[in-house]
């Protein structure tokens, strides 16, 4: 009996010994899982703002002209924090822009025409397009300055039509008046018979038909300098941009052989502004005038790729980014870029060329074609006055197509073989 008790007894402890390891297995799960779901939570937070962080300062997404200047400045994009008034023009190099500072300091209700101009779509893309052109000038400073160069336009254009109208379109305008204030004109019959003078309604007439024409044509001088004042950043931009092209083939060899030879990227970039490839310097001295204030140098050169007038140069600068974080062989990456780049700019002057031929062919029509026709129709015309149509190209329409229609069109022709010229 003793030895079965004791067989019970230690069956016992070791049952009690199980349970009491059971427990305390259960005990250390129970405590760690809360302590498993707060580390994973506290990793997920710290991932999350991470990724925030890194979407912030423009990485992960999208690049391209589509992710233009991604650079922020305490939260804020950096030609957002250039709050520049129109008054202090008045300390500017350009003459007519010390004028408008002048104008805004003496007639403060000018502030409310450069806030009816801002709220034009136009507008919204002026602070990218300085940026880009380089301008040393507030959005809300251009802005002013575009608004003032339309008044002038307008002005000029108003007194310049009714001095025409009044001398060499003063017999049409007069044939017109005549047929408006004719007595069989029911408002004219009225006035006439209650007394009124009938050669004092014409000259009325003559005098209204006069500044309506002024008016109306006048308005149209001042929409178009508008559009084309707002149109200037982005034409010098690309103006830029062609002359970044052209130079960035031999700056980026210039970029490789150093590069090849041992000197750092620095004193690369200051060997590039130091050289003098215009425009393409200009923008390297930028970058490093970034550097100087603290920036890092991935984040000056992607500031630069986004603020560049020019593809080629954004996606070269997108390439040393990359292989400045992935430690590649940087002057392969820029050599390689640089036949790229010269490749490209041969395509585009052989279709340019292919292109030049139908234009000059339209240019010879316009300029040469056009007027010798026009001539010999506006001579059969007047010579058969049987058709009816002799005084359809009378002098004055004559003065319009020769000094006014065909000029315009001949501009506008040189105008579009300047813009698609590649430098």
């Amino acid at each position: 009996m003793a030895e079965i008790r004791k067989i019970i007894t230690a069956e016992e402890k070791a049952r009690k010994k199980e349970e009491e390891r059971k427990k305390r297995l259960g005990r250390v799960e129970v405590e760690k899982l809360p302590s498993r779901e707060y580390e994973h939570a506290k990793v997920d937070d710290i991932v999350s703002r991470m990724k925030q962080r890194f979407e912030a300062r423009g990485y992960g997404k999208k690049e391209g002209r589509g992710a233009e200047l991604k650079k922020k400045v305490a939260g804020k994009r950096v030609f957002a924090l250039d709050q520049r008034q129109a008054k202090e023009l008045v300390f500017a190099k350009d003459g007519f822009a010390r004028l408008v500072g002048r104008l805004y300091s003496t007639l403060p209700f000018l502030d409310a025409l450069t806030d009816r101009f801002s709220k034009y779509s136009m507008a919204k893309r002026v602070p990218y397009d300085l940026d880009k052109a380089n301008m040393n000038y507030s959005a809300r400073q251009y802005v002013s300055m575009a608004a003032i160069a339309s008044l002038f336009a307008w002005g000029f254009s108003l007194v310049l039509i009714i001095a025409l109208s009044v001398t060499a379109f003063s017999s049409s305008v007069s044939e017109l008046a005549g047929q408006v204030a004719s007595p069989n004109t029911p408002l004219v019959a009225a006035l006439v018979a209650q007394g009124v003078d009938a050669p004092m309604i014409l000259m009325g007439v003559t005098v209204l038909l006069h500044l309506a024409l002024a008016f109306l044509l006048s308005f149209a001088a001042l929409v178009f300098a508008m559009l084309v004042a707002f149109q200037w950043p982005t034409n010098r931009a690309m103006k830029r941009g062609k002359a970044i092209d052209k130079e960035m083939p031999f700056a980026l060899r210039h970029m490789a052989t150093e590069i090849k030879a041992g000197i750092g990227i620095h004193k690369t970039m200051e060997s590039i502004v130091e050289a003098g490839y215009g425009e393409l310097s200009v923008e390297f001295d930028r970058t490093l005038r970034d550097i100087d204030k603290g920036v890092s140098t991935e984040d000056a050169l992607l500031a630069m790729s986004e603020r560049a007038p020019s593809d080629n140069l954004s996606k070269s600068v997108m390439h040393m980014v990359r292989t400045l974080k992935t430690g590649g062989n940087l002057s392969e990456i820029i050599s390689t870029i640089a036949n790229e780049v010269a490749f490209e700019l041969r395509m585009k002057m052989r279709d340019f060329v292919e292109r030049l031929n139908l234009i000059g062919l339209f240019y010879m029509m316009i300029g040469i074609v056009a007027p010798v026709f026009v001539a010999i129709l506006a001579g059969i015309l007047n010579a058969v006055p049987t058709i009816g149509l002799a005084g359809v190209l009378g002098t004055e329409v004559l003065f319009l197509i020769y000094f006014v229609l065909i000029p315009m069109a001949l501009s506008l022709i040189l105008y579009v073989i300047k813009v698609m010229q590649p430098m």
